[in-house]
């Protein structure tokens, strides 16, 4: 039975609200009525400082949503960083007010800071609606074709886009289903799927991001009914392994978007939930654009209801108008129009299908070539895992570029030969298929492609890789994400595949040395306490396990009771790579 969302723009307006639960997690539930009194809370905090544009980056799913609805309330801007390098922040702190932020950090990138769910202020009688047409949040585009960009969306895009949603698949859905993602908020498909939408319906969503199966799968399985939101690579992952089928009758529905999802993860989900994944097409600038189901649609994507498509002549690419479309040309009642990068065929029954990015057409040598069809065929070796290719220019000379992420095969053949050897075999590959002019000239083995929050390949991440026929390597761990508490602090790594300091440990089996992983704690701790720690002492300090490059790890840091000591523990899902104890010397064991 289909249910009526909520809009966006009166969540606020039912005043103190009430018991409905919106939120679950490790600090409990959290109901209407919490998230009334803490948006009032965090408006009031943010009226002191004054409206305007705010930075908004919580790990945090409920702590992200009062935020919203709190800048919301007092008509300013969120912007929603991609990552919290502090690079990122300086460039996106220009012309804020100030910054929304887990913690008990008192600036960030020079903006007077405060966190979401620690304000308190009496709760007012009746929060009035918010304004549909104004601007609520600033997106910063992932930049997998280059330098990421600016793109604001007003509450309207995202509630049409909810009704939208819940009309198409809220009745697989069921109003019980608790809402679990591995996407991150911060960008809009994760925004959508894991907080606005639950929130409109009234579904619970889980506030932490699960990004391992060991933590994941359990939650799930203690719910009568739940949804995933995902992205391709956590979906690989989840699937590998034969652990969804416990979910069989639990999960109603799993959601993609991030990239196209590969036949086989789509049969392999399948085969254990029931159903393929819902995946979603779309984009910053567009919002949603359409859906498909494998095991139903093959490759074919339909529209959503309201979203009109049609492929341009002049260079067959997608044109896109409907009504969440933020960046385009308007086409009348509420609607824009935009063309995208994706060249397209459209097929009977009014859906499409993806043939590939204009934008990667390119010219090497005088002759044409399409990026993603190489891509294509150089997946289809059994030594490629993924694979991105770019072109560069060397001298003054475009030549084609490959970041190869080697599969079991392919690492067998990389510890036989070396990287000549797999360099060989996949030139050999191409060969049959391509003139030589445009086989790649320079190669990059890694152990994973390099993915920011949103699991886009960045451009820059890529050309970094190579710089000047020497990559300018790394020599920190990639950040996935983060939660700090008073007691605990945890992060989400990924060594990168090109780290540095894996100089010298080894050629052949490379390897994070124990200082270099210590390293990584103290800086951890040093954000943490607010100051670099002075220590007196290690204690236990134990290294079981090698860590190698491309390996995604979890850095947990918890202070005892009397202050004195950081536990510090490193480790995968399977694998503890580093422990110990930080003894702190006496007088230096508070947070700033």
């Amino acid at each position: 039975m289909h249910t009526h969302p909520t809009p966006l723009s009166r969540l606020l307006a039912g005043g103190g609200g009430d018991a409905t639960r919106v939120a679950f997690g490790r600090s409990g539930e959290r109901t209407r009525r919490d998230l009334a009194r803490d948006v009032a809370a965090l408006a009031s905090a943010i009226t002191a400082v004054g409206a305007g544009r705010w930075l908004l980056f919580s790990a945090d799913s409920y702590a992200t949503a009062v935020g919203l609805l709190a800048l919301a309330s007092c008509r300013s801007l969120a912007v929603l960083p991609p990552n919290r390098r502090p690079e990122t922040l300086r460039r996106l702190a220009e012309g804020a007010v100030g910054a929304l932020v887990d913690g008990d950090a008192a600036t960030v990138a020079g903006l007077p800071a405060l966190a979401p769910l620690q304000q308190r202020a009496a709760l007012p009688a009746a929060p009035p609606c918010l304004d549909r047409e104004a601007p609520l949040v600033e997106f910063w585009t992932s930049g997998t074709t280059g330098e990421g960009r600016p793109i604001r969306k007003a509450l309207r895009h995202l509630e049409d886009e909810v009704a939208v949603l819940e009309a198409c698949l809220g009745a697989g859905l069921g109003r019980d289903a608790r809402i679990f993602a591995t996407a991150s908020h911060q960008h809009i498909y994760g925004l959508l799927f894991r907080v606005l939408w639950p929130l409109a319906l009234g579904r619970a969503f889980q506030a932490e991001t699960l990004l391992h199966t060991q933590e994941l799968l359990p939650r799930m399985r203690e719910s009568e009914a739940a949804a995933l939101v995902t992205t391709p690579v956590h979906l690989r992952r989840l699937a590998a392994g034969d652990d969804l089928r416990e979910l069989r009758g639990i999960c109603r529905a799993v959601f993609s978007s991030g990239g196209p999802l590969d036949p086989e993860t789509a049969r392999a989900v399948a085969e254990q939930l029931g159903a393929a994944p819902i995946e979603i097409l779309g984009s910053t600038e567009t919002g949603g654009i359409a859906l498909r189901r494998r095991d139903l649609d093959g490759d074919v994507w339909h529209p959503l209801p309201g979203v009109e498509i049609a492929r341009r002549e002049a260079d067959g690419r997608l044109e896109v108008t409907s009504p969440f479309v933020s960046v385009g040309d308007d086409a009348g009642g509420g609607r824009a129009r935009s063309v995208l990068g994706d060249r397209v065929d459209l097929v009977p029954g009014g859906g499409f299908l993806l043939l590939g990015r204009a934008d990667r057409v390119v010219k090497v040598g005088e002759k044409r070539l399409s990026l993603p069809e190489m891509e294509r065929v150089l997946a289809s070796h059994p030594g490629v895992a993924e694979v991105a290719l770019l072109v560069l220019e060397p001298a003054g000379e475009r030549r084609v570029h490959a970041v190869v992420a080697a599969s079991p095969a392919g690492q067998a053949l990389l510890e036989r030969g070396g990287r000549r050897a797999l360099r060989s075999a996949l030139t050999q590959h191409l060969a049959a298929s391509f003139d030589p002019v445009l086989l790649p000239r320079a190669w990059r083995f890694v152990g994973a492609l390099p993915r920011d929050a949103q699991d886009k390949v960045p451009h820059a991440s890529l050309c970094a890789l190579f710089g000047d026929r020497a990559p300018m390597r790394p020599t920190a761990p990639k950040l996935i994400d983060e939660r700090r508490g008073a007691e605990e602090f945890v992060r989400q790594l990924e060594v990168p595949a090109d780290l540095a300091q894996l100089e010298g440990h080894f050629e052949a089996v490379p390897l994070v040395a124990g200082v270099v992983q210590l390293g990584w704690v103290l800086a951890a701790a040093a954000e943490w306490l607010g100051h670099e720690p002075e220590l007196s002492g290690l204690e236990a300090l134990k290294f079981p396990e090698p860590l190698r490059p491309g390996r995604r790890v979890t850095l947990e840091l918890r202070r005892s009771a009397d202050g004195q000591q950081l536990r510090f523990r490193l480790h995968g899902e399977r694998s503890v790579y580093a422990t110990g104890r930080a003894i702190l010397a006496a007088g230096r064991t508070g947070a700033a």
